[in-house]
């Protein structure tokens, strides 16, 4: 891999001033962002349809939010009733699919909150989907989700069931069960919406009815071929899913930015731990200071994800574009706490730099992106 000494200089660079005083890398900050003139408002994105941001709070559950919220705006886009999916019931089933795999694999597999698309679609293929006013995921009359001590027990019972050896897939399943229903509450075997009584499975089948099969999961990695399927290789692809659909950056690029302009939104993995991503501003951008846009390439791509400063911490959904001096931005639907700091609640305005350089996967209905295909 041919490495751009500029591009390293840069983020060499980046790294020093991270070391610098808070107020002088704000400054530069501010000066990168007059330079890149983002949108100045809502109004000024073309919106795909979507339900209101929710907060996730102190959980680890973005996976679901965001894959939720990307099949809320496919059922919108097809003509069906706009609802809120529930979040919860995705993790209740995902602790307990990590759990028995868990025991499998006689505790090598990992267990942990952090998911992928996969953990969404693989739950409501097995179990179904419930609307969120069928089951909330709460126990009490708190409005905010805590896994704190959820995650806690579920820990400490992964590491005696390894030091024990008890690989009893009932079992632990049971045990698994018993926590996450005290936390959780147990998911309806049945419920009514509508005035019709479903269960998950129905609900899936005879009221979201989506193309199941039509959602294709996209990433652009050279740690293998492209115009293949892959595996997405970060720690919560736990189950070591390879349907991930490996092309090059321009093509990976270019069709995520094809879907959004034609009317489909894009569920997406990525890196949030850059200096450019700025809760308060609303914005995510690559400062010049840490690599120039113009060598934002494979390999810069690439190097960053070998090193480790690139790492899949948080996935969000692609709802709007605007052209704004000359550049791509993206209307971003964000969960996570610092979505909320800014002017406009629960969303950011991503760069096109941004989106090449740090997101790591992304999916979307297979119509929207038409050059992702095996050759």
């Amino acid at each position: 891999m041919k490495i751009s000494i500029k591009w390293l200089t840069a983020g060499l660079v980046g790294l020093m001033l991270q070391s610098s005083s808070a107020q002088s890398l704000d400054e530069l900050l501010n000066r990168q962002l007059k330079t890149i003139s983002p949108p100045p408002s809502l109004a000024s994105f073309d919106k795909l349809e979507h339900l209101s941001p929710l907060n996730q709070d102190t959980t680890n559950a973005c996976w679901s939010f965001s894959t939720a919220s990307f099949y809320e705006s496919e059922m919108l886009r097809l003509g069906k009733p706009g609802l809120r999916l529930s979040m919860m019931f995705p993790v209740y089933y995902g602790f307990i699919e990590k759990a028995r795999y868990y025991v499998q694999t006689k505790g090598q597999s990992r267990f942990a909150p952090g998911d992928l698309f996969t953990g969404v679609s693989r739950i409501i293929e097995k179990y179904g989907m419930v609307p969120l006013n069928a089951y909330s995921g709460q126990t009490d009359s708190s409005s905010t989700y805590n896994h704190r001590q959820l995650e806690q027990e579920l820990f400490r019972l992964m590491k005696q069931i390894k030091a024990l050896e008890l690989w009893d897939k009932e079992l632990v399943t049971a045990k698994v069960k018993d926590i996450l229903n005290r936390y959780l509450g147990k998911p309806p075997e049945t419920f009514v919406y509508g005035g019709q009584e479903f269960t998950p499975q129905m609900f899936r089948d005879e009221f979201m009815d989506l193309p199941w099969d039509d959602y294709v999961k996209v990433t652009s990695f050279q740690y293998a071929p492209f115009y293949k399927y892959t595996a997405l290789n970060v720690p919560d692809n736990w189950a070591d899913n390879e349907n991930y659909f490996n092309v090059p950056l321009e093509v990976f690029y270019n069709n995520l930015k094809h879907a959004v302009i034609n009317g489909y939104s894009v569920a997406f993995d990525s890196d949030i731990g850059e200096v450019g991503r700025i809760g308060d501003k609303d914005v995510a951008f690559v400062p010049a200071f840490d690599i120039p846009s113009d060598d934002i390439d494979q390999a810069a791509r690439e190097f960053r994800f070998n090193n480790g400063s690139t790492t899949d911490d948080h996935l969000m959904h692609i709802v709007g574009y605007a052209d704004s001096g000359g550049e791509d931005w993206f209307l971003v639907k964000d969960s996570w706490r610092t979505a909320w700091d800014g002017q406009f609640s629960g969303y950011y305005f991503f760069h096109e730099d941004y989106i090449k350089l740090k997101v790591l996967a992304y999916m979307v209905h297979k119509d929207g992106a038409p050059d992702i295909k095996q050759r």
